[in-house]
């Protein structure tokens, strides 16, 4: 039994990481409320012909909030040239719509400075255009819209930098054994 669902698993995860994947025009054009109380969509970010890290996150979900320095730093080196980064916040654990004034406190809290767009379990998965199931889950689109890299956990600022130097044009899915964040503490 154990091997059937190793071996089923791993099939599963090597078909997944062959597909390609790409934003739909639907999903890009789907609007999510920013903490600035206006209407935003994807294609507000890839019409800038950048690489694009959406992260689904919660303020609340302590792996989430150990990657914020990393992702801040990262967004803060590349947004004007070649990458940026955009937080999908849901309430967590419900992975509901979170409260804008407790994001918003809590971005100014924590010096986020990414826009940072509110969204439920359902609105996310519409957007990345896959099931949001856990947080944090970072995704990463090169500057043609297309998904390059998935990461399920927590990201560090040397992630970023190395998938961003590779410009891989296959999907990769990481998971990582171990969080890599924790060997800050």
């Amino acid at each position: 039994m154990t091997l059937y669902f190793h071996t089923t698993f791993y099939a599963c995860l090597l078909l997944f990481s062959q597909a390609t994947f790409s934003v739909t025009s639907d999903a890009e054009n789907l609007q999510m409320e920013g903490l600035d109380g206006k209407q935003h969509s994807l294609s507000e970010y890839f019409d800038q012909n950048k690489w694009l890290i959406v992260n689904v996150w919660g303020t609340s979900c302590p792996y989430c909030r150990m990657e914020l320095f990393d992702l801040t730093s990262f967004h803060n080196k590349h947004h004007k040239q070649d990458a940026m980064v955009i937080g999908l916040t849901l309430e967590f654990p419900s992975f509901n719509f979170p409260k804008k004034q407790s994001v918003s406190d809590f971005a100014l809290d924590y010096f986020i400075d990414y826009p940072l767009l509110l969204v439920d379990r359902k609105l996310a998965s519409k957007v990345i255009g896959q099931n949001i199931d856990m947080i944090p889950l970072t995704f990463i689109y090169n500057p043609h819209g297309k998904l390059v890299h998935r990461i399920s956990g927590a990201v560090t600022e040397k992630m970023l930098e190395d998938i961003i130097k590779t410009k891989s044009s296959n999907v990769q899915i990481e998971k990582p054994e171990r969080n890599p964040l924790e060997e800050k503490l």
